[in-house]
């Protein structure tokens, strides 16, 4: 009974494929189609609509079967369909081990097909996985093997399959992946194709060399298996080195932006796969501006052809544009031309920043409550490196500014000065809020961050940059807005992803010494007469400058280099990439209103004088505006003319610095601990010798009691830098009564007066007197009762 009823059932199955196979049959395209294959390009579309870009329907150029190397068409065979000379377009043996492999996999996991029902699935069906699609299949291969030829299936097969990176056919395959035809393939290079049309992106020997190398063993192990090699010729292919071709970004027309579209191709591949994108006709809407992009790589290519004509050996370049309001990408240059090397500099390559990092710097030293006020030491320094070496920075004038103010050390990329900042705030902090900010690149917390010792990217640093043109927010970049699928169903939307991550007081502060970069720093070059800031950045021998600057609704960074990574000419960040930035942003601006950044409210205002970081009182002879954080403004006016002590050949001093002598400085274990001395006349550092660092102050006495104004008067090391800073005590109240800088004479006497602004009777004066030479630092310290 079990047997009828088995019968019964079988004949009805066989009935019900015979009737859907006869359905599916009614509904067959015609294979006089068979040369002319239809697919739908995938348009790329600026964010005005405009077409930038179509991706590829087939990248392919066809050739005869004659052109094909034998070697290659039996690793093809071997590895898809070993039967191929034997069966009439269907190999029942394959149906069935697929069949019982998909009833282990509860699933379609192989699909057993033959080279003949690959080409008509190829060219007449999609490859969605169903019993419907693989009946039309097999119906078609039937149909395919009445009206062609085995050489010619295998002629059209080889032309029509695609091998990943945008290429169908072996003759675009062999152009893509090793630079030559087809005909000249060696065995290795046969074998590493016939290798990819299982999976072609998987295996990419481009991205996945580990997967290409495996799937290459089992191509050649099915060719031992099958007699077309021997197990000898397997391990010499297998010791073979492969050198392919530059991975170029193929697949794709660039109409007006080879560059932006070669950066968001990876993340379309990556989404969509490699079928969808080049054969789907997807429809991509981006934020590029087709203007700035033009006027951008009008901007690079001129301005290396006259650092050419110059012969200032600068060959390659790029830029990025974004809108820091919303981190649309709005132009991308990754190179001098696209045709001759598509390696896109703007965010593939990593190169070093040089100065342009400083910035991240002070931003860090501000978000601790630092005025751009605070005095820096620009002199001689040295550190032990791990190797037993010294590491002695200099500064790029190869010459020393003594004490800078904060201010003065970034307009003018102060090196020592910085490096000495960046110990006291710690290159851990730095490194935080670098990412905060958008550095996306590893960063090592090591005290040449700060110049610049760290590779980053071009997108990068613009992106950051864009933080301070935005008043803090950071917008992360961003260049697709919007994809469908040809009938226009939406498959993906964007919104700007916008982060506070700075305070707008230090986000304008940062902004408005970047501001002093273009009008009067490093990077005067990049100066076009409207709201904008920016700086310079240069690395060792010349081989990166760069110049990243912003407006308040662009900010754009310029890379300068050689791929080789040769030295160029002399050239600084505040030279060519500065020109090539001026050129582009005076075009780009030119219709755009001309805003400034708007103060915050925290924000004051003062009229300093000096370099004493005090107000200007009546008399000053050099005062001079300064920004605080409002709370943070200094309260105690400078009595004195706002001349610091004269030094006897020592430079002019200019605002924001003061002199100092160069003095060799070396860090030396138990040299510039605090030493606080109280009581006993006069006030020293007990055992001073000649070794160390002496500070004396000799008027007035420990204790003593006299009328103000007074004078405070001292020795310590010729040349040194005096810091003297009196607070006035009346019980509990501390007023700060002078702060104030100096240098000892030739003899190391210093002198100073002091005429606090405030009278507390009853109270004392608390002088702290600290001597400085490098990183040699000595205090001393006396009370005097004023009447």
């Amino acid at each position: 009974m079990c047997c009828v009823i088995g019968a019964i059932l079988t004949v009805v199955g066989v009935g019900v494929l015979m009737g859907e196979a006869l359905t599916i049959g009614s509904r067959l395209p015609s294979i006089d189609a068979l040369d002319t294959p239809s697919s739908e390009a995938t348009r790329i579309y600026a964010a005005d609509g405009q077409l930038i870009a179509s991706l590829y329907q087939e990248n392919r150029e066809s050739i005869p079967l004659s052109q094909v190397p034998h070697i290659l068409q039996r690793a093809v065979i071997d590895t898809e369909d070993a039967d191929f000379y034997r069966h009439h377009g269907i190999s029942l043996r394959a149906v069935v081990r697929a069949g019982f492999r998909d009833l282990r996999e509860k699933g379609y996991a192989e699909g057993g097909s033959t080279i003949t029902q690959q080409l008509a699935r190829n060219l007449f069906l999609t490859s969605a996985k169903s019993i419907e699609r693989k009946i039309a299949e097999l119906l078609l291969a039937v149909q395919v093997e009445r009206r062609l030829t085995k050489d010619e299936i295998l002629e059209r097969y080889l032309n029509q399959v695609y091998f990943g990176e945008g290429a169908y056919g072996v003759e675009t395959a062999a152009q893509v992946y090793f630079g030559k035809p087809a005909q000249d393939l060696t065995l290795a290079q046969s074998v590493q194709l016939a290798g990819l049309i299982q999976a072609p992106s998987h295996d990419s020997p481009f991205e996945h060399p580990s997967r290409a190398h495996a799937r290459m063993v089992e191509v050649l192990q099915r060719m031992v298996d099958q007699g077309d090699l021997t197990s000898r010729e397997m391990a010499t292919v297998l010791h073979t080195s492969l050198h392919f071709a530059d991975k170029g970004n193929t697949g794709f027309v660039g109409i007006r932006a080879p560059y932006f579209v070669s950066y968001i191709l990876p993340m379309l591949r990556q989404r969509y796969g490699e079928e969808v994108l080049y054969k789907g006709g997807l429809r991509i809407y981006t934020t590029l501006d087709v203007t700035l992009q033009a006027e951008a790589e009008a901007a690079l290519r001129h301005g290396v052809d006259e650092a050419l004509r110059r012969h200032l050996s600068v060959h390659q370049g790029a830029i990025v544009v974004l809108d820091p309001r919303t981190g649309y990408i709005r132009a991308m240059i990754g190179g001098y031309d696209f045709q001759e090397s598509k390696f896109n500099r703007a965010w593939q390559a990593h190169r070093q920043p040089g100065s342009a990092f400083k910035p991240f710097l002070y931003t860090t030293a501000i978000m601790r409550g630092y005025p751009l006020t605070k005095m820096l030491l620009d002199a001689p320094i040295e550190f032990a490196q791990p190797n037993g070496k010294l590491w002695a920075p200099q500064d790029f004038d190869h010459a020393w500014h003594g004490l800078v103010t904060m201010r003065y050390a970034l307009e003018n990329s102060i090196n020592v000065a910085s490096i000495r900042l960046e110990e006291e705030v710690g290159p851990e902090a730095v490194v935080e809020v670098a990412h905060w900010m958008g550095i996306t690149s590893p960063l090592q917390p090591v005290l040449s961050l700060t110049l610049g010792s760290n590779d980053v990217t071009v997108l990068e640093m613009v992106s950051a940059y864009g933080v301070f043109a935005s008043g803090g927010v950071r917008s992360a970049p961003l260049a697709i807005l919007k994809v469908t699928d040809w009938h226009g169903k939406v498959l993906e939307e964007h919104v700007p992803l916008r982060k506070v991550v700075l305070s707008p007081e230090v986000a304008y502060l940062m902004t408005d010494m970047l501001r002093g970069v273009v009008l009067r720093g490093t990077g005067t070059a990049a100066n076009i007469g409207i709201p904008a800031a920016g700086k310079t950045g240069t690395t060792d021998d010349y081989r990166n400058a760069w110049f990243i600057g912003f407006t308040p609704s662009l900010v754009a960074g310029v890379y300068i280099g050689n791929d080789d990574d040769s030295p160029m000419n002399h050239v600084v960040g505040g030279s060519v990439p500065a020109g090539i930035w001026a050129a582009f942003m005076k075009r780009a601006t030119a219709d755009q209103p001309k805003d400034d950044w708007p103060q915050p409210d925290g924000i004051a205002g003062q009229i300093l004088c000096g370099t004493s970081g005090l107000l200007a009182a009546p008399g000053c002879v050099r005062p001079h505006s300064e920004l605080f954080v409002r709370g943070t403004e200094p309260e105690i006016f400078d009595l004195t003319d706002g001349r610091p002590d004269p030094v006897e050949g020592g430079p002019t001093p200019s605002a924001g610095r003061a002199p100092v002598a160069d003095l060799p400085v070396s860090v030396q274990p138990g040299v510039g601990q605090p030493a606080v001395v109280q009581g006993g006349p006069p006030a020293a550092v007990p055992g001073a010798t000649a070794g160390a660092l002496p500070l004396i102050i000799t008027v007035p006495r420990e204790g003593s009691s006299g009328t103000v104004p007074f004078l405070v008067q001292g020795t310590t090391r010729s040349g040194a830098v005096v810091h003297i800073v009196v607070l006035s005590e009346i019980g509990a109240q501390r007023i700060q009564a002078a702060d104030v800088f100096m240098q000892a004479d030739q003899a190391g006497g210093f002198a100073y007066e002091v005429s606090p602004w405030v009278r507390h009777a009853g109270g004392r004066l608390v002088i702290t007197a600290t001597a400085t030479v490098g990183l040699d630092a000595v205090p001393a310290s006396i009370s005097v009762q004023p009447r």
